[in-house]
């Protein structure tokens, strides 16, 4: 299972957690604190999520979390 998520202004990153059997496997996290004067915030981080989910996937299509999986 993979769940990506924006962390919200507390925190300014997009988190994506990667879970196989209930046990967290990966982790990543991309940071807009660069982009917080951005009018048009919402929409990139929105792009931010969709990018760093897809990402995620295409990790796990290669095969990098095939190791726990055994």
């Amino acid at each position: 299972m993979i769940q990506t998520q924006d962390k919200g202004p507390a925190f300014n990153y997009i988190e994506s957690l990667v879970y196989i059997s209930g046990r967290l496997v990966s982790s990543k996290k991309v940071s807009y604190v660069n982009q917080l004067n951005r009018l048009d915030l919402k929409d990139i981080i929105k792009q931010m999520v969709e990018d760093l989910h897809t990402e995620v996937i295409d990790e796990i299509v290669e095969g990098k979390f095939d190791k726990f999986l055994e």
